[in-house]
This record gives structure tokens, C-alpha cells and sequence, in this order.
């Protein structure tokens, strides 16, 4: 549970970032990403520059919550370099240049000849580098666990002030603020307090993204880990207005039908087994029979 000196130094690091970053760990579970996406919609809707950031590709799972094409695949820091990228392949390239023209600056990327042009479609454009105030690392024990994101940015962690919420009980605590809670049920039902606590800005979004997370889990609240806590942190997502998942309901699937058994070769569907056959009368049982009995005196 956040305790108030917790708390109080969380919004006091609120107060002045200018930059914050909310770090995930490689190949996340849903209640990670569930948790991850709440605070960083909340922190968005508090009119804050936040990013958010995993070393790993969202899978169709996560696709049910709300902000996940959000997530990118690297550290999203204060922004000061520019990277463009583009499919390369090896010795197409004859020259990169550069010019200014009219106050526009122009980077010239020249094929090799007999190598198509670069296919402006293809091109993708990121940051990197750049201080960031405040890192929100989510569900990791160790920073190693951020796979590149960490090891890129090794600098920029160092500098900056993390808070590290985490329920794994083997974590590391390596934030200035370390909210390791191993009896916490789950990472949304923290965030959801966090949220609460610090009154942050709220809607249905936030509410849904965290009570999936929630309820994914604990199974539904069957977990043994389930405490007041957990139902405090979905009732508060209830009331600011989360939608629930209907569960699907059991369908019973119909009994199949006992399948015959095949009749033995040698037995005719016309003509009785021969252990039902009626058993033939001998040839002199319709003949008259003349009773001959004993005279005693």
C-alpha cells in the first residue's frame, strides 16, 4: 500500500516534470500493459508530455485496451535527436547528403545505380536521447528486464528520478521510489489507488483499461491474493466509469448420440441371429398320438 511520504514525493515529481517516460518490460502480460496504459491516459489528460515505451511488439491480446498503439519499441525521451528509418539493404546506397532551401532542411539519400529509390511509404521517423524528468517503470524487477530500453539509455535512467512499481516480490527496489508491493493482487489495482491518491484525472477509458486488468489477474477475483485493497481499486474504476467485459456464458455442448455397432459379417439384416432362431418342432409333432394306459384290477 503507497504510503502519504510516498505519495507526497510522487506528486512533488509530478509537479515539475517537464518529461516523463513510462517504462514496460519485455514481452509484458496484460495486466502490466493494462496498468502501464492507465497511468500514462491519466498523465496525458493532466496536460503532461509522457510517452510510453516497451522492448517488445504489443500482441493481439492487448488489443482490447484502450491506448495500446500508443506503446513504441524504444526509449521516447526528451526528444532531441531525430532518427529516420528505412529497410536497408547492403551497398544500395551511393550518397546521404544534405541542404537547406528556403528554411526547410532537406536530407538526400542517393541510390547506387541499378538500386530502386527509397520508398517514401517505408520511411518511419522516432527520438531518441534527451533528459526526461521522471521514468515510471511498471511490473519489472530489474532494469535489465527493459531490454534495450535500458540498455540504450543507461545515461537518461541515471539521471532521471524513477518510481518503480512492481508486486514481484523478488524486486530489486532501485527507484528513488520503489512501490513493491508483493501483496498487491495485481499492477492495475496499484495504479488504481496511485490514480486515487494523487487525484488524478480520470474517465471510462482509465476506469476500463485498469478493472480489465484487474479481473484478467485475479481470474475474475478468484485469486487468493484478492484483498480489500483489490475490491477498493475496482470499485473506484467503476465509478469513474469503466466498462466491464461481459463474461460469454456456458454453453453446454450436445451429447453426441451413441454410435451403432456394426452387424457381424455373417449375420443378414432379414434374418434373425441365429441365437434369437425360434427352434424347429420334430417331424412327428402334428401326428395324432393314442394314449396307452395301465389297466390295474
Amino acid at each position: 500500500m503507497i504510503n502519504q511520504n510516498q505519495a507526497s514525493r510522487i506528486q512533488s515529481a509530478l509537479a515539475t516534470a517537464q518529461s516523463i517516460f513510462i517504462a514496460l518490460p519485455a514481452n509484458p502480460n496484460f495486466d502490466k500493459v493494462a496498468a502501464g496504459l492507465g497511468l500514462y491516459l491519466s498523465l496525458i489528460k493532466a496536460k503532461k508530455s509522457v510517452e510510453i515505451g516497451s522492448p517488445t511488439e504489443m500482441i493481439v491480446e492487448f488489443s482490447s485496451l484502450v491506448g495500446v498503439d500508443k506503446i513504441k519499441d524504444s526509449f521516447q525521451g526528451g526528444k532531441d535527436s531525430l532518427i529516420v528509418s528505412f529497410d536497408y539493404i547492403e551497398d544500395a546506397i551511393e550518397k546521404v547528403s544534405y541542404n537547406i532551401d528556403n528554411g526547410k532542411f532537406n536530407l538526400i539519400i542517393k541510390p547506387k545505380p541499378g538500386f530502386p529509390p527509397l520508398d517514401s511509404e517505408r520511411v518511419k521517423y522516432s527520438y531518441t536521447g534527451g533528459k526526461v524528468d521522471l521514468i515510471f517503470v511498471i511490473g519489472t524487477s530489474s532494469l535489465e528486464n527493459l531490454g534495450r530500453i535500458y540498455e540504450d539509455n543507461q545515461e537518461a535512467f541515471k539521471e532521471s528520478q524513477i518510481v518503480n512499481l512492481d508486486n514481484n516480490p523478488r524486486n530489486q527496489e532501485y527507484g528513488q521510489v520503489d512501490l513493491a508491493d508483493p501483496m498487491a493482487a495485481s499492477l492495475s489495482e496499484q495504479v488504481a489507488n496511485l490514480i486515487a491518491l494523487l487525484r488524478l484525472p480520470t474517465d471510462e477509458d482509465i476506469g476500463s483499461n485498469l478493472l480489465l486488468g484487474i479481473e484478467r489477474a485475479t481470474s475474475r477475483f478468484s485469486s487468493a491474493k484478492v484483498g480489500s485493497n483489490t475490491f477498493e481499486a475496482a470499485a473506484f474504476c467503476l465509478k469513474i466509469g469503466a466498462r466491464r467485459q461481459a463474461k460469454r456464458p456456458f454453453r453446454k455442448m450436445p451429447k453426441g448420440k451413441t454410435p451403432l455397432k456394426p452387424m457381424p459379417p455373417k449375420v443378414s439384416a432379414l434374418k434373425k441371429p441365429a441365437e434369437e432362431e425360434e427352434e424347429k418342432p420334430k417331424p412327428d409333432w402334428l401326428e395324432p398320438k393314442i394314449y396307452k394306459g395301465e389297466t390295474r384290477v
